[in-house]
């Protein structure tokens, strides 16, 4: 075989592999709550500024949580981080719960130190999560309404948790 044609077939190759959608393996999980939870599910609220960070979910084209069900022998805390991590690319740190919505998921404080201030209020999740997401939404939750939400009764609760979020996080953004 030739030297070209071995290249050539190497880079075939990784090109193949280089835009697998297959989600990348989540950083370790990062978190100051040790706390023990009785939850099954868990999400992220992340405040940039005034806003939250929300995904725009693809099978009800409404606005959710980053967040879902923990995996077997995980705990809570990481199961928020790591569903963060796939719906939305962001390497979280996840703090205190705030509160739990009626459907049973436990809401975390999760802070990110990665300029999502500087980007628009709309903008492209990962191409890994293309299957669930459309598109990430930066939004205000007190001008929102309950039919925006995937879950409109997440609503009071997720305004609650927005409020308890430390200011000064939001300040340092």
């Amino acid at each position: 075989m030739s030297i070209n044609f071995r290249l050539s077939s190497i880079l075939v190759v990784l090109t193949f592999f280089g835009c697998s959608k297959t989600v990348p393996e989540a950083p370790f999980c990062r978190s100051t709550n040790n706390e023990e939870h009785t939850q099954n599910a868990a999400a992220c609220i992340i405040k940039v500024q005034n806003k939250a960070l929300l995904i725009k979910h693809r099978l009800s084209n409404r606005l959710d949580f980053p967040g879902g069900g923990k995996k077997e022998g995980e705990s809570l805390v990481c199961a928020a981080h790591r569903e963060t991590w796939e719906e939305t690319g962001f390497n979280v740190e996840v703090g205190e719960k705030l509160a739990v919505t009626q459907n049973g998921l436990a809401l975390f404080e999760c802070t990110l130190n990665a300029g999502v201030e500087h980007l628009p209020d709309v903008f492209d999740a990962p191409p890994w999560a293309k299957l669930e997401v459309i598109e990430l939404v930066k939004v205000d939750p007190f001008l929102l309404t309950h039919v925006q939400l995937r879950f409109p009764d997440d609503l009071i609760a997720f305004r609650d948790s927005f409020n308890k979020i430390k200011t000064s996080q939001s300040q340092q953004e």
